[in-house]
């Protein structure tokens, strides 16, 4: 249990606050808020606890977390784009009209930055591999 928690823990902060910060900080205009990233944290901390529990990835394992990268950041999008877009509210950050990655339009912003979410949820995954592997927890 100690594992699967550290886990979902180094696959939320090396994903969120790593890779998908400094994408945000480099790429996009504006910088996103801090709510925003923590809200994304929380999310990817359960979403990682939820996945970690129920898949074996001895088989299949890349695939497996590359489909769950997909999965979390559809959760992410829909959760920040299309439920605001539908309820006009928007609870963290700034919605995704009001951002540019590299001044593509709304529709490369946002491809852009799913894939983004993806290479988050799945650079965590690894990274977390790596860290759990030095620090020889079982």
């Amino acid at each position: 249990m100690k594992k699967l928690i550290l886990s979902s823990i180094i696959i939320s902060v090396v994903g969120v606050f790593l890779i998908d910060y400094f994408s945000h900080l480099i790429f996009s205009n504006p910088m996103e808020t801090i709510p925003y990233f923590l809200a994304k944290m929380t999310l990817y901390i359960v979403f990682s606890f939820i996945f970690l529990s129920i898949f074996n990835l001895e088989k299949n394992g890349f695939t497996k977390v590359l489909i769950a990268g997909f999965v979390v950041a559809s959760i992410w999008g829909t959760y920040y784009n299309i439920l605001p877009a539908v309820f006009d509210f928007y609870p963290f950050g700034i919605p995704l009209e009001g951002l540019t990655f590299l001044g593509m339009g709304i529709l490369g912003t946002g491809i852009a930055f799913g894939i983004v979410h993806i290479a988050a949820f799945v650079g965590g995954y690894y990274v977390n591999r790596k860290i759990i592997s030095i620090l020889k927890i079982n």
